[in-house]
């Protein structure tokens, strides 16, 4: 799975790569090794009865827990505004007892979201700590109403069983594959300035991964989902949050450019070439291919083309 950042005012730099990277065989120890005076946790008993979804992340906590470690361990020297947020994170981490105190302490939350193809989709969040219960519960129920949104907008339901939702290891958010890997709304909102992104939208953004790895497509995923879970409507003058859009700039690029061409063409419009592009899979941290283009403009009426083809050609990464 591709880690993708959310880029914001005050936001973290978040490292991209595969999820599933390639591991290298330890060489064999050239002398006696040391003998090990504390040793590794004992991994918890993960209780009976509990659905399968909980379960599989019960599972792979204790990795979780590691590869959080190291991502924030990562992230740090890069990141120095954030140094008391990620050292915070680190000291949590490093805890031996943090895995069998989210399983005995039972720190997880469940619900469902109805998808468009009549399915029940498991949403299911292990958050760290204790005191993150109940940001983490709200944020669940905020986010399950924009599936179907989503859904419904690239006619294309989600593809995975469920949704796991990792909450409050890390500084900085990522998501892809029906995984979402989100830091805690307190320390968002307590490092970050009033230019930041509503956090609500940032769990839009990394649900939209799931269909869309390019950024900036995915950003007006982001922004359609979140404000029409909102708003209730599809219309760009009625919505709240549009990352500080200002229509029909000739600067204006990224998801700017692409809520220029939206309100040209139109709700149907931008969903058929929505549509039309899914298949193509464009990828993250490369501009639209030619396909790409060829798809999306065919969707739009010729007499409107060549504005929304110059308009493409800003999209970008």
């Amino acid at each position: 799975m591709r880690f993708s950042a959310v880029t914001a005012a005050g936001m973290i730099v978040v490292a991209l790569g595969a999820g599933c990277g390639s591991s290298k065989t330890p060489a064999p120890p050239t002398g006696p090794s040391t003998p090990q005076t504390t040793p590794p946790p004992t991994p918890p008993t993960i209780p009976s009865g509990l659905t399968a979804t909980v379960t599989s992340m019960l599972e792979g906590l204790s990795q979780y827990i590691s590869q959080a470690l190291a991502q924030n361990q990562d992230n740090l020297p890069r990141n120095p505004q954030n140094r008391a947020q990620i050292e915070a994170k680190i000291a949590m981490l490093q805890n031996p007892s943090l895995a069998g105190d989210i399983v005995n302490g039972r720190r997880w939350f469940e619900d469902q979201s109805a998808s468009i193809n009549g399915r029940a989709v498991p949403f299911v969040t292990v958050f760290a700590l204790e005191s993150m219960r109940n940001e983490a519960a709200d944020a669940v129920r905020t986010l399950e109403p924009v599936l179907p949104i989503i859904e419904r907008f690239y006619d294309v339901p989600l593809s995975t069983p469920a949704i796991k939702i990792w909450y409050g290891f890390v500084v900085g958010n990522s998501g892809g594959g029906g995984v979402i890997y989100t830091e805690d709304r307190t320390t968002y909102e307590g490092r970050t300035g009033p230019t930041r992104l509503p956090y609500d939208s940032i769990w839009a953004h990394e649900l939209g991964h799931s269909w869309m790895g390019h950024e900036s497509l995915n950003q007006f995923i982001e922004l359609y989902g979140y404000n029409v879970m909102r708003t209730g409507s599809t219309d760009p003058k009625a919505w709240i949050f549009t990352r500080s859009w200002t229509p029909n700039l000739p600067s204006n690029e990224g998801v700017a450019a692409l809520l220029d061409i939206y309100q040209l063409v139109g709700h149907d419009t931008m969903q058929r070439a929505y549509r039309a592009i899914y298949p193509l899979r464009p990828p993250y941290g490369s501009p639209p291919s030619p396909a790409v283009f060829q798809a999306f403009l065919g969707q739009v009426s010729s007499s409107l083309q060549a504005q929304v083809s110059e308009k493409l050609a800003k999209v970008g990464f």
